[in-house]
């Protein structure tokens, strides 16, 4: 039964009503000595509070993620074999089973408006979903020529790709934006980023022996983007943005690969890395170190930022301003402020519309015919 379904979210709810049933009924029928009885109460108590806590855990983790996507995200591991496979040209997107050597995948509907493929990256190994939302645009005859630009999605640790378009709800961001004509016509793309299942943090690198998550969101997934869709071919027709954990990651990975990013959006993000298996490692925390790399670099990349962040979250402010203070030419890179809110998920679909909007300044004009 998967993780995330709706028959086990009920299920969760039967086994709490039941085990406060249990409760109330067998409360004063335990038999045995008194030691026995009392034994009994404080286990029947503890199970009934156990289960109603899993309840509410299920139902946040369903509702505002989901966190978790399946049992191997929750406790680690992958349910799939890794396999190599060849990652070929572009073109329409695939309709065969599985993924073919060409790099074709077959999508499935998740939500309306969003499919779904699940793919094993060819240089990085990495098993992972992809989640793809096209514009309506997309299947206009009067559009049938044209490369759409990409944004990549990137959520926060623990979580999952296709918070983007539940809690997040990205898609009807851009929907209302484009009818106002404040966006062009964008690819939104999300991607697994919690490569090592669980609560570890594989904190979006190249981890020697472990995983090579950079590898799969900087190279993998766009090369299977463009294999499937009409999508942009050059860096200048592709930006990045993350919220949290992921925010962090779409300035490094933007500051790393400019030949696949060249806009990077952070949402309440940090410049250091925090996963204990990059920062046991100084060579590597120091490579994966944006503001470092910035500060240090003789010339930088031909990048530009977005630095947004909530007064009230401690620390997300002055990180950006921080980036923002150590760029040779600022050029379009801004930084965006909001007066109150925490960590929060309220905060972050309140910085869409300005996110969406510069993303699209940074890559609409790269829409070009095929």
């Amino acid at each position: 039964m998967s993780l995330t379904s709706t028959p086990f979210f009920v299920l969760t709810i039967l086994i709490t009503i039941c085990a406060l049933v249990a409760l109330f009924v067998f409360w004063n029928r335990i038999p045995g000595p008194r030691p026995a009885r009392l034994g009994g109460r404080l286990g029947l108590a503890l199970f009934s509070q156990l289960t109603a806590v899993v309840a509410v855990m299920v139902y946040v983790n369903n509702s505002m993620g989901p966190f978790y996507e399946s049992w191997s995200d929750l406790f680690g591991g992958s349910s799939a074999p890794p396999v190599t496979t060849a990652v070929g040209g572009g073109g329409q997107h695939g309709h065969g089973g599985g993924q073919a050597g060409d790099g074709k995948l077959h999508f499935t509907e998740y939500s309306p408006g969003v499919m779904k493929a699940r793919t094993v990256g060819a240089r990085s190994g990495i098993d992972g979903s992809v989640y793809v939302w096209l514009p309506p645009q997309y299947r206009d005859p009067a559009y049938a020529q044209t490369s759409f630009p990409v944004v990549e999605l990137l959520p926060g640790t623990p979580g999952t790709p296709q918070a983007w378009f539940g809690t997040m709800r990205v898609q009807d961001e851009m929907q209302k934006l484009m009818a106002q004509g404040k966006v062009k016509p964008m690819i939104m793309v999300s991607a697994k980023l919690n490569t090592l299942g669980g609560n570890t943090d594989a904190g979006c690198a190249d981890i020697p022996g472990t995983a090579k998550t950079a590898t799969w969101l900087a190279e993998d997934v766009p090369a299977l983007v463009r294999s499937n869709f009409r999508a942009a071919r050059g860096a200048d027709g592709w930006g990045i943005m993350g919220y949290s954990a992921g925010a962090y990651c779409a300035v490094n990975l933007t500051v790393q690969h400019p030949e696949t990013f060249r806009a990077a959006v952070s949402l309440s993000g940090y410049n250091t890395p925090e996963s204990p298996l990059v920062t046991r490692d100084p060579s590597l925390a120091r490579a994966n170190n944006p503001y470092l790399l910035l500060k240090q670099a003789k010339q930088q990349p031909p990048v530009s930022f977005l630095m947004a962040g909530s007064l009230q979250d401690q620390g997300t402010v002055p990180a950006a301003r921080a980036l923002l203070g150590v760029l040779h030419q600022p050029g379009a890179s801004r930084l965006l402020t909001v007066q109150t809110g925490g960590h929060t998920p309220d905060v972050w679909r309140g910085m869409l519309p300005a996110a969406l909007t510069w993303l699209s300044a940074r890559t609409a004009s790269q829409g070009t015919a095929s």
